[in-house]
């Protein structure tokens, strides 16, 4: 069993605090990150967050670099954008974001140093920035990715101990539980409005006495911004068909166009807020 000093598990302790009560946690990853240098001191670290529009794996890195200003490096910010447009797809780490696993390793317990050298990911990323030895920590809950952060050390400090990596799982599994819910709770808050968005569209039709199919184009027009071209293609019917519900829908709302339709919309949700 892994063994922490009294003050390890302070600073955990004030890490963990962090990550809980600070309400806009993924705007303070550089200040997180700081901290985290403090109990496992390292030369240049990295705070990535899931890129959920499925483009990588990885998106929005918050880099820190103790002693620079503001924890700040251009060259820093560089490299790591060059591996996530170049070399994510040759992170030996890669299958774990994939399968959602949480878990904190030692790059070097992955793979050899020389067979890593030999790599253009290498030496395009870890050796322009002088770093030999790397921690990484890939935070998932509930078998979704959330997010990975890299710690990185030059030859002077040696590779990442036992005791670091144990301290580093213990704030893993606070960290993964906090962006789940960070993301979790953006997605209710938006299906929230999603759903009051489509409640008072409901209302607006029975107002002005939408029949069933009105309705429907009324939505398609509304809610999801179709070309007519779409709307026929999505309700199969004809350019003539739909004109038709369009004019009654014009008439009953008492517009002539589909801007003063949407017009007649927004004051209606303006007058609701």
């Amino acid at each position: 069993m892994k063994k922490l000093q009294q003050h390890e598990w302070v600073f955990i302790n004030d890490i963990i605090y962090f990550i809980y009560e600070n309400e806009d946690f993924l705007n303070e990853r550089n200040s997180f990150l700081s901290y985290i240098s403090l109990l496992v001191p390292n030369d240049f670290s990295v705070f990535h967050l899931v890129d959920r529009t499925g483009e990588h794996y990885l998106t929005t890195p918050t880099v820190y670099v103790p002693g620079k200003k503001d924890g700040k490096s251009p060259k820093h910010v560089e490299a790591i954008n060059k591996y996530i447009e170049n070399y994510e797809n040759e992170d030996y780490g890669q299958w774990l974001m994939a399968m959602g696993k949480r878990a904190v390793y030692r790059e070097t317990d992955l793979v050899d140093a020389q067979t890593m050298k030999d790599t253009r990911y290498y030496n395009d990323t870890y050796a322009a920035l002088e770093i030999k030895y790397s921690m990484q920590v890939i935070s998932s809950y509930n078998n979704e990715f959330q997010g990975a952060i890299v710690l990185g050390r030059n030859g002077s400090h040696g590779d990442f101990t036992g005791n670091e990596l144990y301290a580093m799982e213990l704030i893993n599994r606070h960290l993964s539980l906090r962006l789940y819910k960070e993301f979790h709770d953006d997605a209710v808050s938006h299906d929230r409005e999603f759903s009051q968005a489509t409640d008072l569209l409901f209302i607006l039709a029975e107002e002005h006495k939408l029949t069933r199919r009105e309705t429907e184009v009324f939505f398609k027009v509304v809610k999801e911004s179709l070309s007519n071209e779409d709307i026929c293609d999505s309700l199969c019917i004809s350019p003539h068909t739909l004109n038709k519900h369009l004019n009654h829908i014009y008439i009953k709302f008492g517009v002539n166009s589909r801007s003063a339709l949407m017009h007649s919309v927004m004051s209606a949700v303006t007058e609701t807020d």
